[in-house]
């Protein structure tokens, strides 16, 4: 009688693995077709979809947030805020601070809002199963735009919600910072801009970025390089003492010519390359101030990369940034550095860097102004005495500005008498400070390998003799060794 072949997996009482290809999971449409019935739109409508992580997913997920009719569905995570009191009082020890309260983001759901007259639907949903990340398990979410209107609606959307992101209003302006992963400018904070006249620099110095800030960004300067074929992006490398001014002008210059500042602060990332450099260049965000700080930590001796820099850029990749390869029309480009002397010629040569903008330690000129913005209603004649002593007292040695500032900060309960007559204060800070810069140069001046092995060379030729009654006389005495024993448990 005949018998069927059991299957593998009936012949034993114990699970049996059975060697299976995995089925490829696929979708043709980004909605389920009874979740898309459920919309009031048409048989045939525009859709769009926006993954998580994209810089266009958090636009409209924000938007959405504020303008979708009967929105109830949020998330929560945790972000700064004023912690001034909800009625409004204005006590002193809460006025203007900034604290960490919750924030809400776009929850699950569907929502609809209006663009234009036409009615637009956002559906956030998740999609699969959860999956291990990094970080946590986590779900595949997307923001789906669904609409009768066409496309062309859908992208003004867009394009709108981007200006809107982009633009400086007021007396405030943007400030971004690239994200590696997702490859998007993320806009971290938005910055009151303080008057450039504020700004506690050399008239002359001011007045040179200004006005060529401002030739520059002049409708027929922009048309000179078109006709040149020159590639229409301006360069400056701020180079000079700590704490003098440089990230203060920068942030003055972006609330003057209403621009965004986009701190680069990622070319150390171990996933950042020459690609990603070359992407961050080409979508900074319009009229904007692109800034990489310290530019002189980026490459050690020149072209070498620092020890532990895990990231793949490149020293000609950077040079082809600076140089708008790959689009950076009307852009701003602003290296800063502590150390020009560290800086390989070919990233500062004519040509890459336009303009090359010293800031030196504290001035006659600024000594005065900063004594006159701590003190405003004191006479400038007591502005001229401070910088007068003060300069007699320093001799040939110089004060920072940062210096200055913390000096009028230990003054801040004082009058203006007092902080233009104890100026020797300035002076033991200084005194502190070339004490600690003097430790630091001796701690860094390490020899180079060669330099190493010719000293020990010369030591074993000309210490010989000493080696013997040093051994003995070690000998003699205790040893100071400290032996210290780690025991990790397993």
């Amino acid at each position: 009688r005949g018998h069927s072949r059991p299957s593998r997996t009936h012949m034993s009482s114990s699970p049996i693995l059975v060697d299976r290809v995995p089925e490829l999971l696929t979708r043709t449409e980004p909605l389920s077709p009874s979740l898309l019935a459920s919309l009031a739109v048409g048989p045939d409508p525009t859709i769009v979809e926006l993954p998580a992580g994209t810089e266009l997913h958090s636009l409209v997920a924000s938007h959405v947030m504020k303008h979708a009719s009967a929105a109830r569905s949020f998330g929560m995570r945790v972000g700064s805020g004023n912690s001034r009191c909800c009625d409004g009082s204005d006590s002193e020890d809460d006025d203007d601070a900034q604290s960490r309260v919750a924030t809400k983001v776009l929850g699950l759901g569907t929502f609809e809002f209006t663009f234009e007259s036409a009615k637009i639907f956002a559906v956030h949903h998740t999609l699969g199963e959860v999956v291990g990340t990094n970080c946590s398990a986590s779900l595949m979410r997307t923001l789906v735009l669904v609409s009768d209107a066409d496309i062309s609606a859908l992208v003004r959307f867009c394009d709108h919600l981007i200006a809107a992101a982009d633009a400086c209003t007021g007396n405030v302006f943007n400030i971004f910072r690239w994200h590696v992963q997702h490859q998007y400018w993320h806009k971290a904070e938005t910055a009151q801009a303080r008057p450039v006249e504020s700004v506690v620099l050399p008239a002359e110095l001011k007045s040179k970025l200004v006005d060529d800030i401002a030739d520059f960004a002049a409708p027929a300067t922009k048309q000179w390089y078109v006709q040149h074929g020159i590639p229409y992006k301006r360069s400056y490398l701020l180079h000079g003492s700590p704490g003098a001014g440089k990230t203060s002008i920068i942030q003055a210059l972006a609330g003057r010519f209403k621009r965004n500042v986009c701190y680069f602060s990622s070319l150390s990332h171990p996933e950042m390359t020459d690609d990603g450099l070359k992407s961050a260049v080409q979508r900074v965000p319009a009229k904007s101030i692109l800034v990489f700080e310290d530019i002189d930590a980026v490459f050690t001796g020149g072209r070498g990369k620092k020890d532990g820099d895990k990231s793949a850029v490149t020293f000609s990749g950077l040079l082809n940034a600076l140089d708008g390869v790959g689009g950076s029309s009307g852009q701003l480009f602003v290296l800063t550095t502590n150390h020009r002397e560290r800086l390989d010629p070919a990233l500062i040569r004519n040509g890459r860097v336009d303009m090359h903008v010293h800031f030196s330690d504290a001035t006659s000129e600024q000594m005065r102004m900063l004594f006159a913005q701590f003190y405003p209603k004191a006479e400038p004649a007591l502005a001229a005495a401070f910088e007068e002593a003060l300069t007699a007292e320093l001799g040939e040695r110089t004060v920072s500005m940062a210096q200055l500032q913390a000096y009028f900060i230990q003054m801040r309960k004082r009058p203006a008498e007092a902080a233009a007559a104890e100026v020797k204060k300035v002076m033991e800070e200084v005194v502190t400070r070339m004490i600690r810069e003097d430790e630091g140069a001796a701690s860094d001046g390490k020899t180079q390998p060669g330099e190493e092995a010719a000293a020990e060379e010369e030591a074993a030729v000309a210490g010989e003799e000493k080696k013997e009654p040093q051994k003995a006389a070690a000998a003699a005495q205790p040893s100071k060794e400290v032996h210290v024993h780690v025991h990790v448990g397993s």
